[in-house]
């Protein structure tokens, strides 16, 4: 069984000095580093890295930066690893393009959750890898067996299914694994971390160690090749990428189970206000997005959550928690964002997309083109990706 271990890189800098010094290199070399810890080190690391440059158009800029990133690999150590980042983004258009592809081509990049785990699964599969790991830059492997517990019951039959998919849990930094209660004010009608621990207590409480899950978490997501390469991430949602595969996946008679004692250690930066006005931003957007794509029904249960958002009170819980970010920001005079806060709500009056046809059209030249991989390869484009 050829694994590979896929951990998507997000990297914003202006000049070289701001790259060496970002967060995300920090987090990402951590995460790389703690992949030695691991028993079982028969696997090809994958890392697709997005390359946001805050002023566009700096000549070299991408090749500098890439550069440097591989010689920072280096000094990690670890073998069979590949890197590829925006500098790498036009050759695999480019193969597509020949292979006519041209709708598809527009929808594969680098940047935003969805498209960079399409581009490590493309990549994956390049490689003719059975199995991918999906591991987030904030995370930390502690235990020396969790590949494998990751590969564990994988395309086997659990329950009378086969088993093509398995979630796990993150651990925080005290170890624990459900949520800390929010704390503000403004978000009480928007309270996600009570039904998600209620999902948590639920897969905790279970007899049995694989449990069907009405979420999974990208960061901990263990896929076989017989689920990815029919089954893509859906590029046009704006978060939730992880659960809404979870969606995909039912719609085509794939099986994902959350597996508990499959487990990695979250350590996610400090959450600031900025955080908080783009994570409501993108989830009013991300459920109005689902609320159309599961009217017809799912394959599967979504209570408690994501549930509790698809309902029509959807509208005036996002219209009210804007609403009362706004006025949060306005009582402390920042009035700017409070403006900007107030400006969410247009999001929910848009035109909403047409529930599942975009998806299932990318989802049939997906399946296509990673025929083509299969058949003819992607040598031209790996052929400078590897460390």
């Amino acid at each position: 069984m050829k694994k590979a271990v896929i951990i998507p890189i997000y990297l914003r800098f202006n000049t070289s000095e701001e790259l060496r010094r970002s967060e995300g290199l920090r987090f990402g070399k951590r995460a790389i580093e703690s992949l030695k810890l691991l028993e079982d080190q028969e696997f090809t690391l994958i890392l697709p890295v997005c390359l946001d440059r805050i002023v566009e158009n700096r000549e070299g800029s991408f090749a500098e930066a890439d550069q440097f990133l591989r010689e920072e690999l280096k000094k990690v150590g670890l073998p069979k690893s590949l890197l590829f980042s925006s500098q790498q983004l036009n050759p695999m258009k480019d193969y597509f393009r020949r292979n006519k592809f041209l709708e598809f081509c527009t929808l594969i990049d680098l940047k935003g959750f969805p498209k960079i785990r399409n581009t490590g699964l493309l990549l994956a599969q390049a490689l003719s890898m059975d199995v991918v790991i999906f591991i987030d830059s904030d995370e930390v492997v502690e235990d020396p067996h969790y590949v494998k517990v990751a590969c564990e019951y994988l395309d086997q039959v659990w329950n009378g299914k086969v088993v093509s998919g398995k979630g796990g849990f993150y651990v925080n930094s005290d170890g624990t694994i459900l949520l800390p209660p929010q704390r503000l004010w403004w978000r009480f009608l928007w309270n996600k971390t009570r039904w998600m621990n209620e999902i948590w207590k639920a897969i905790l409480s279970s007899n049995v160690r694989l449990v069907s899950s009405p979420m999974i978490l990208g960061g901990n997501l263990v896929l076989h090749r017989r689920l990815f390469t029919s089954v893509p991430f859906d590029p046009y949602i704006s978060r939730g990428e992880d659960t809404d595969y979870l969606i995909n996946a039912a719609r085509f008679d794939f099986v994902i189970l959350f597996d508990k004692e499959l487990r990695i250690k979250h350590l996610h930066p400090k959450r600031d206000e900025v955080f908080f006005q783009e994570e409501l931003r993108g989830d009013i957007e991300r459920f109005l997005y689902e609320r159309e794509k599961t009217k017809a029904g799912v394959g599967i249960s979504l209570e408690p959550y994501p549930g509790y958002f698809l309902k029509w009170t959807l509208y005036p819980r996002s219209i009210l928690t804007s609403l009362f970010l706004s006025l949060d920001y306005g009582v402390r005079g920042e009035w700017k964002k409070a403006m900007e806060s107030m400006a969410t709500i247009a999001s929910v009056f848009r035109k909403k997309r047409g529930g599942w046809l975009d998806y299932l059209r990318f989802q049939r030249d997906w399946k296509r083109a990673l025929e083509e991989i299969d058949k003819e390869g992607m040598e031209e484009v790996l052929k400078n990706c590897w460390v």
